[in-house]
């Protein structure tokens, strides 16, 4: 194993103010140096010495601040990286708390010690905009606090952060020269955070993989593109129930957000590799429908489902997630008009999906009635790509039974279902 990451959950960041960061927002109450010392034990059981090269011990704040981690647990971690022979330990903290009086105890000469420091930017206005509650002046005190005391700094850097555009250049040149590892990542938007505020209101929107490629190609440094799970979450008090049939819900940017996720950052399951184009629900999560509990049993294992509805685009696995469980679409408040602007709309947000991860499957299917707007809009994208997409129901056997009520979930239309699913 080269190397493995523990987060503590003790305390909170002291500052707990940067507008990228929802990360230094999260509480949790400090733990004492036992229930510290437990915690890591458990995460390390059954390491043998010298499985393990190098060693990062985040805390979502600091490190070195008192008030998030006890003292006594500093010592405890060097020792217990000295007896596993492990070669490099970072930890995270702020400037102000590198001290020669916080770093007495965790000196090695068996262990490279390096100070995780979110840097972000070199250039005291821009770290002033992002409100980042240290200076440039303050980072190399810091960096030669560490050279006294035998650490490194290893800066982390941001890539397309709002506020720090255009100093990506300048920001690698500084952190070269005080730090002993640089690292580029590109900036996620965290839910707790205001910069979830600017995705929202377009204001700023986060790199795609090829633009990450593309903005950092020419450094000769560690480089990260999605350093956390990242999925787009909204804090409550930006969630609303989304209802209406009109271009304003059809637009709503929570939606917008959504469509630029399932471009640009999902990624298909490995073991999915047949896309089937579903039909949303009235009730919601959709997999508690009617429609979607009366496919269930004809589905195979390897079939992904992504729902096609006035958000866009779903997998499944999405739909209990924010706003997919919260709006309502009535039918009869559509008007001719808002029935074009749909197809418009969801035939881009399906392009956009196929464009995306249309390679990735074997066979595409679709079943959707043929009559719908929905169904319009994904052949639609299909053909504008060159992308053969099969429907699962016969347009001669939908007209047996289109005017039943959830005429989807009628047998006749299942039993196409189950034709076309077990051809494959």
């Amino acid at each position: 194993m080269e190397e493995l990451v523990i987060v503590l959950p003790s305390g909170k960041c002291e500052w707990g103010g940067c507008v990228f960061c929802g990360w230094g927002r999260m509480k949790a109450k400090q733990k004492t140096i036992r229930e510290l010392k437990e915690f890591f034990d458990s995460k390390l059981k059954g390491l043998k010495a010298g499985e393990l090269e190098r060693l990062k011990v985040f805390c979502s704040g600091c490190f070195l601040d008192p008030k998030q981690v006890v003292p006594a647990f500093r010592s405890y971690l060097v020792r217990k990286c000295e007896q596993l022979c492990i070669k490099s330990l970072i930890v995270e903290s702020f400037p102000k708390f590198i001290t020669d009086e916080n770093l007495e105890n965790m000196r090695s000469n068996k262990v490279k010690i390096l100070a995780g420091i979110g840097l972000e930017v070199a250039d005291d206005a821009a770290l002033k905009r992002i409100n980042k509650g240290f200076t440039l002046e303050e980072f190399e005190k810091a960096s030669e606090v560490c050279k006294r005391n035998g650490w490194g700094i290893r800066a982390y850097l941001l890539v397309n952060c709002p506020g720090a555009e255009n100093l990506l250049k300048k920001s690698v040149e500084y952190a070269k020269k005080w730090s002993e590892e640089v690292i580029l990542i590109n900036c996620l938007p965290h839910y707790a955070a205001p910069i979830m505020q600017f995705y929202v209101t377009g204001k700023w929107k986060p790199f795609n993989e090829k633009e990450f490629i593309e903005a950092t190609k020419e450094f000769d440094v560690e480089k990260d593109f999605q350093n956390f799970s990242f999925r787009p979450m909204f804090p409550d008090f930006m969630r609303e129930k989304i209802r209406g049939a009109g271009e304003k819900q059809l637009l709503h940017p929570h939606f917008r957000i959504w469509q630029e996720f399932f471009r640009d950052f999902y990624k298909p399951k490995k073991d999915k590799d047949i896309l089937l184009f579903v039909p949303c629900s009235f009730r919601k999560p959709y997999t508690a429908s009617h429609l979607h509990k009366a496919i269930d049993p004809v589905l195979t294992e390897n079939i992904q489902r992504v729902v096609v509805s006035t958000p866009g685009v779903v997998p499944i696995e999405y739909c209990n997630d924010y706003p997919f469980n919260s709006y309502d679409w009535p039918e009869w408040e559509e008007t001719k008009e808002i029935k074009q602007k749909y197809i418009d709309v969801t035939e881009k947000r399906v392009e956009d999906f196929l464009r995306a991860h249309a390679a990735h499957y074997k066979k595409i299917l679709c079943y959707l009635k043929p009559d719908t707007e929905s169904f319009k809009a994904v052949m639609l994208a299909a053909e504008k790509l060159g992308i053969k997409v099969e429907s699962c129901i016969r347009e001669e056997v939908y007209e047996s039974f289109k005017d039943e009520k959830n005429p989807l979930a009628h047998p006749l239309a299942v039993k196409e279902l189950e034709r076309v699913v077990k051809k494959l």
